[in-house]
This record gives C-alpha cells, structure tokens and sequence, in this order.
C-alpha cells in the first residue's frame, strides 16, 4: 500500500508543475501556488478563492480548522489538465506584518474594495503565466470565494465560473439568520432578547454606513467591531442575483444538502435559477465544506470531498470547456 500511495504522488509531482509564486495586490505582495500541468499547449486555467476569514490558499485557518478543500479541488482540476492558481489571502496571519496598527487604517485594509483588486491582480497574474491560455480563464469560489467571484465575474471578464456553497441572498440577511439561529438556543428572557436586539441593530447599521451602535453587546464584538465594520459594509452591498442575471458564461453552482450556512434551497436554488447559464449540483448528504456527513454529529470539516461533486463537476468541464 505504501509503495502505491508513493507511486501515485511520484505520478503526479511528474505530471504537474507546482511553483510558488508571489504577485502585487493592494499594497502588499501576495503569495500563492501555481499548479501546470506539463504539455506544449496553453491551458484553460481557474483561480481559486476561499472562505471567509484567515482561510488560506488549501481552504485552512491552521491549525485547527483543516478541511484542504481548496487544494484537493486543485489537484483534481490539474489531473483533468487545467492549470490553477490558488493564493493566500489579506487576513491570512503570515501577512501580519503588513497590516496596520491603527483601527481606521485596520479596516481599510481589510475592506471589500481591496479584496476584490486583490483578486484582479490574481486573475491578471494568472492570464500572464507561460502554459496559461489568457482568453480561458475560470473562477472557482467556495463560500465567501464564490461571492467574491458572483460579484467580480462579469467586470473580469472570465469565461465561467465554479460557485460552491454560494450565498444567494444578500450577506445582510444570511448574517442575520445564522446569528439568531445560534443566539436562538439560549433560554428566554432578557440576555436573548438583548442579544437578538443588539445583532439586528448592528446589521442595521452595517447596512447603512460603517459605524457599530453603541452599547453593542461585548459577546458580538468579535463579529461587530470597528476593523470589520467596512468589510462587512462592502458584503452586505453585494446583491448577488443581481449580479447573476449579467453573467452571461457558463456556471457550475453546487451546495451542499445538509450545509447549515448556505441553504441548498433559500440561496443555491434561486441563484442558479438567475443566472443565465447555470448548472446546479445539490451534493448529497454533504456539508458547507463540501464532506460526506459520516453521522449527525459530523461537523463536515474533515476527509475527503463528496466523490459524487468531484464526478458532476468532471462533467460539467468536460461539457463546457473546449
């Protein structure tokens, strides 16, 4: 079994280029892998973006949230002969350094704006790589990703899009639901009800403007505190069916059945329905990070990604890319 698994790895590093790469975002240099497989001709190519947070270019917040999502996709997509670039993002920690000291200039940094160039500078990086076919360049989101790429694909000018766990509805409201779904376990009485009141002003306000309410509760701060405030300003701006209907290339869209942050019916069903070329893939029994649930308890995080997504996604390419 070893000598198997060792062969198999020797296939694959034969087979593919793997190089880490380093490319100008908004006011710092961001670093990534760039994955090609070896051949003389020029390859259709995906960029692939990750979750919210300090998810990094293989879908990880190190080390205790694993789930290689980001780069298990990766190397199927180059065992299919499709060159990808992955990178880590702005929050990720290796990049603390470069972030600011005052909270104002915090939050700029961290801003929808920046993220989104940021991505610009990664596709214009990717188009201009040797092996890389410019005019087939792909979008692979997952969650926070797949918002970005549902607001940027039209303005990038990309020939598709792979959306996973894609949000439907706009941030705003899915924020809301997940936060009184959680802070709705609590027993009755005047802590829930200040708690449910204090989420519903904050979002309120976020909608608006960049400024929290005063008097927030301190268990919200994690999530409403002045170096998000912008961010989540520049999320909740983002009306993704909108921004669906202009797209007019192809996408594959897949949610998970059992994902308890993005709803297979409330967010991945009318989403396809909005765009104009759509393919939806709802993964059976899977989670928000793409797993096989093994029980109820199974958070989803863990093992391999659903063998039935790897299959309809591979038809999907094969379908849709010449």
């Amino acid at each position: 079994m070893i000598e198997l698994v060792a062969l198999a790895l020797f296939t694959y590093q034969s087979a593919f280029a793997e190089t880490e790469v380093s490319f100008p975002g908004q006011g710092l240099t961001l670093n990534g892998t760039l994955s090609i497989p070896k051949t003389e001709r020029d390859l259709p190519a995906f960029l692939l973006l990750p979750g919210s947070g300090p998810t990094d270019r293989d879908g990880n917040q190190p080390p205790n949230f694993m789930t290689n999502v980001l780069k298990d996709l990766s190397v199927d997509l180059n065992r299919r002969g499709y060159a990808t670039l992955r990178f880590d993002k702005r929050p990720v920690h290796r990049y603390a350094e470069n972030w600011p000291k005052d909270m104002a200039a915090i939050a700029e940094f961290f801003s929808l704006e920046n993220h989104l160039k940021d991505i610009e500078s990664a596709v214009g990086f990717l188009r201009a790589q040797k092996g890389v076919d410019p005019k087939r360049i792909y979008l692979v989101g997952h969650s926070e990703g797949a918002l970005f790429a549902t607001d940027l694909g039209k303005r990038l000018g990309v020939q598709g899009m792979v959306l996973l766990g894609a949000p439907g509805r706009k941030m705003d409201v899915i924020l809301a639901e997940q936060l009184h779904k959680n802070i709705g376990q609590l027993p009755d009485g005047k802590e829930k009800t200040t708690l449910l009141n204090d989420c519903d002003r904050a979002i309120d306000a976020l909608k608006t403007g960049t400024s929290i309410p005063s008097g927030i509760d301190p268990r919200l701060a994690s999530l409403f505190n002045p170096s998000s405030a912008v961010l989540l300003h520049g999320y909740f701006s983002i009306d993704p069916i909108a921004e669906a209907k202009m797209f007019d290339q192809p996408v594959f869209l897949a949610n998970g059945e059992k994902d308890v942050q993005i709803s297979a019916e409330l967010d991945a069903k009318p989403l396809a329905k909005a765009f104009p070329k759509a393919t939806l893939f709802i993964i059976p029994n899977a989670s928000h990070n793409l797993k096989e649930l093994k029980s109820a308890n199974d958070p989803g995080i863990a093992g391999p990604i659903s063998p039935a997504l790897y299959e309809a996604l591979g038809k999907w390419l094969e379908e849709t890319i010449r």
